[in-house]
């Protein structure tokens, strides 16, 4: 379950690959933060 998404600004820089052995750097703006929780139901015992 989501309990919160939000964009962090921060400049940095990613490799995004292009084909089996290319691979491009490129600078992005923003990281997207996601907070979960696992909600267990039943016996967790185990």
């Amino acid at each position: 379950m989501e309990i919160l998404s939000f964009k962090h600004f921060h400049k940095h820089f990613v490799f995004v690959g292009e084909g089996e052995k290319n691979r491009n750097k490129v600078l992005k703006n923003h990281i997207t933060v996601s907070v979960v929780i696992d909600l267990g139901c039943g016996n967790t015992r185990e």
